[in-house]
């Protein structure tokens, strides 16, 4: 599934492209903490890495969270 791993870089790197906005660097953390610990509970994981998990193995959340993302205008 090249699209989860596409939507994962995408994510990623819009997270380092904003980390010092501050205001949507919390936005990002506040989400990746919702989100990502469904697929990596115990946070060991990189950011990439969880995420495609998310997709692979929870697809609804990962959709969830992608969605959100757009509604904030966060990734296109």
């Amino acid at each position: 599934m090249a699209e989860i791993e596409d939507i994962a870089f995408k994510i990623v790197a819009a997270f380092e492209d904003n980390y010092f906005e501050v205001a949507k660097r919390n936005i990002f953390v506040a989400l990746f903490n919702r989100y990502l610990s469904i697929a990596d509970p115990g946070g060991d994981m990189e950011q990439y890495d969880a995420i495609t998990e998310l997709g692979h193995s929870y697809r609804d959340e990962f959709d969830r969270m992608v969605k959100e993302l757009k509604d904030r205008s966060l990734i296109s």
